[in-house]
């Protein structure tokens, strides 16, 4: 395998890398020379069962191309299953620089039609599963001084969604993660990031697609018409080998939404008005003077 080098000497954790983005990220660092622990449960998109086969072929592929690379069939959402991933991939490989927070699972449709068991599974599956792997994994990252975590949110967390409530709040949280722990990990140089996929051609996009289509009443063309075709997995690949790569080492608690050929820089939830009432306000004063609606 040619190496460009760009990852040269680095490990990196890759969780729900089986398939989709996470896949096309295993792939993409390895021929950049990173050793990859190939994180997969390899369940369904709902969350139910489970596969060795995924995350194994992904390895297969990996060393077909000369790469170095070892599989984690963990569960993301058990804490001790995660650390376990983590002392694999040092006992293989001796090190952690780069933590992939990829593993998803999906359940659409109206907030009031989901039931306990699909909230506790999309919470504990993106945003568990986040903290259970930096929990893990981070130690000994900030131990050498140098690090990058990725963190996988979503367009949901910052913009309204009709019928994504749960994955909305998990994308929301990992969101709010990454930025505390930029600062947290700041001064032993572990910097963490967001990646906000667009509509990718995976199989959570693919629902997504269809989940728009049923809602709006559109066809599959005039949905593409407005929005545009799902982009390829691989056009996140790159984004990602950079935020993995010393060139970014300046580069922390930012957010960065991919679509097409476009990246977003997405700015954190900030004050835009402030409404001042020396002494305090009182009832009396939102019913006489406060705004009864806002634009925008």
């Amino acid at each position: 395998m040619a190496k460009k080098g760009r990852l040269e000497g680095k490990v990196a954790i890759i969780t729900g890398a089986g398939r989709g983005i996470g896949r096309e990220y295993a792939l993409a660092f390895a021929r950049e020379g990173a050793k990859v622990a190939v994180n997969d449960l390899g369940g369904s998109l709902q969350g139910r069962g489970e596969s060795r086969g995924p995350a194994d072929e992904v390895v297969a592929e990996i060393e077909a191309l000369g790469g170095e690379a070892i599989s984690s069939y963990a569960d993301v959402a058990n804490h001790e299953e995660a650390a376990r991933s983590v002392d694999e991939t040092l006992a293989a490989f001796g090190r952690v620089d780069v933590l992939v927070n990829n593993a998803a699972v999906s359940r659409r449709g109206p907030l009031l039609e989901l039931d306990e068991e699909g909230w506790d599974l999309t919470i504990d599956t993106h945003l568990k599963g986040s903290f259970n792997f930096i929990r893990h994994a981070a130690p000994h990252m900030l131990a050498q001084g140098s690090g990058s975590i990725i963190n996988t949110t979503s367009g949901a967390a910052f913009i309204p969604t009709a019928r994504s409530g749960v994955y909305a709040a998990a994308k929301g949280g990992v969101l709010s993660l990454m930025m505390s722990l930029s600062v947290e990990f700041a001064p032993q140089q572990v910097r963490v990031n967001c990646v906000s996929p667009g509509l990718t051609a995976t199989r959570l996009g693919n629902t997504a697609f269809e989940d728009m289509q049923q809602a709006f009443g559109l066809s599959e063309t005039e949905l593409v018409e407005q929005i545009g075709a799902p982009q390829s997995p691989a056009a996140l690949a790159p984004l990602a080998i950079f935020l993995a790569s010393d060139a970014s080492r300046e580069i922390s608690g930012r957010t960065f939404e991919v679509v097409g050929e476009s990246i977003h820089l997405v700015s954190a939830p900030t004050r835009s008005r402030t409404f001042v009432k020396p002494g305090g306000w009182s009832a009396e004063d939102f019913f006489d003077a406060f705004p009864r609606r806002f634009e925008g």
